[in-house]
C-alpha cells in the first residue's frame, strides 16, 4: 500500500499531486463530512466519496493557487531560502514531540507522511516569501499609508454589529429564523441596537466597536450583505451555515482608525494577498489520474 503513496492522483497547472497529498485530503474530508452521509449508524459511501473529491477539488487548486501565482515571480517550493524555513519548523515541531516516534504518530493521526508535511510547511513559507514581495516598493499590493487610509475611508473597508441566532447542534433552525425576525422587528419598532444585541444576540466575541473589514474576511453570506449596505442601513435577516444574522452598517470612526492604523493594515494587505491566490486558483483545473478514479472509498479508507 505505502508503494502507492507517490503515484500520481491529480493533475492541476502543470503540477503533479501524489496519492499521499490527495490521501490526507480525502480522510480528513471523510472525517469531516462522514455525519452528515450517516443514518442510523448506515453511511451513504457514494454520495460521501462525491463530496469528498469535491472538497480535494477546491482544496487543491487552493494550495497550488499559491505555488502558481509564486513561480510568476520566479519562486518554488525548492527555493533554499523557502526550504530552510520549512524544515525549521519542522524540526521543531518534531522536538515538541520530544520522540521520532511520537511526532510520526501525530502524523499518522493527521492523515500525513512526513513529505505532506514538510511539502504543506513548504507552501507555508513560499506564502510568507511571496506576500514579502508583493507587499514591498512598486508591489501589488499597496504599502503606502496615506493611500491606505484613503482605502478605510471608502468602501473598501466596512464596520458593521450585528445580531446573531447560531443554529446549534440539534436546535430547531425555524424557531431560530423566527427569533431573529422577532429581533428585526423589534429594531424597527425603535428598540435600540445595543439593548437588542444583549438580549438576542449570541456573537460573544464582536468588539465593542463592531467589526471593521473588507473582502474575504467574514463569511461569504455576511460580507455579501454588509458591502451591499449604506451607512446606517440595516439588512434583512441573512441566513448562513451558522445561523441567522441581522447586520448594521455602521459609520467609521476616524479616531477608531487612527488607533488601529497598523492593525488595519496589515488585515487589508492580507486580504488583498490572498484575494489574487483565489483568483488564481479559480483559474486552475483540478483533474484526476485514472488511478484516483479506479479507487473506492473502502479502498482510500
Amino acid at each position: 500500500y505505502l508503494e502507492t503513496f507517490g503515484q500520481s492522483a491529480m493533475e492541476v497547472g502543470g503540477h503533479t499531486v501524489t496519492f499521499d497529498l490527495y490521501r490526507y485530503f480525502y480522510l480528513n474530508y471523510r472525517d469531516e463530512l462522514i455525519y452528515d452521509y450517516t443514518t442510523d449508524g448506515k453511511t451513504d459511501t457514494k454520495a460521501l466519496d462525491r463530496a469528498i473529491r469535491e472538497r480535494i477539488e477546491d482544496a487543491v487548486t487552493g494550495l497550488y493557487g499559491s505555488v502558481s501565482l509564486a513561480a510568476d515571480y520566479g519562486m518554488t517550493v525548492s527555493d533554499g531560502d523557502v526550504k530552510a524555513a520549512a524544515n525549521e519548523y519542522v524540526k521543531a515541531v518534531k522536538e515538541y514531540y520530544k520522540t521520532d516516534a511520537a511526532y510520526k504518530k501525530e502524523l499518522e493521526n493527521n492523515h500525513m507522511t512526513e513529505k505532506v508535511f514538510e511539502f504543506l510547511m513548504s507552501v507555508d513559507s513560499l506564502e510568507d516569501k511571496l506576500f514579502t514581495v508583493l507587499v514591498s516598493d512598486g508591489g501589488k499590493i499597496e504599502d503606502n499609508d496615506e493611500k491606505l487610509m484613503q482605502k478605510f475611508l471608502t468602501g473598501d473597508f466596512v464596520r458593521a454589529k450585528q445580531i446573531f441566532i447560531e443554529n446549534d447542534e440539534g436546535e430547531d433552525i425555524e424557531a431560530n429564523r423566527a427569533l431573529a425576525n422577532e429581533a428585526l422587528a423589534a429594531y424597527r419598532d425603535g428598540e435600540s441596537l445595543n439593548t437588542l444585541i444583549g438580549r438576542y444576540s449570541e456573537d460573544f466575541s464582536m468588539p465593542a466597536d463592531g467589526y471593521y473589514f473588507t473582502y474575504l474576511e467574514m463569511i461569504e453570506e455576511f460580507e455579501r450583505a454588509a458591502f451591499a449596505l449604506q451607512d446606517g442601513e440595516v439588512s434583512e435577516v441573512v441566513e448562513s451555515d451558522e445561523g441567522f444574522h441581522i447586520i448594521f452598517r455602521l459609520p467609521k470612526d476616524d479616531a477608531y482608525l487612527q488607533e488601529n492604523f497598523s492593525d488595519l493594515k496589515s488585515q487589508y494587505q492580507t486580504s488583498a494577498f490572498y484575494k489574487m491566490i483565489d483568483e488564481r486558483s479559480a483559474a486552475l483545473r483540478a483533474t484526476e489520474t485514472e488511478f484516483a478514479r479506479g479507487l473506492t472509498y473502502e479502498e482510500i479508507h
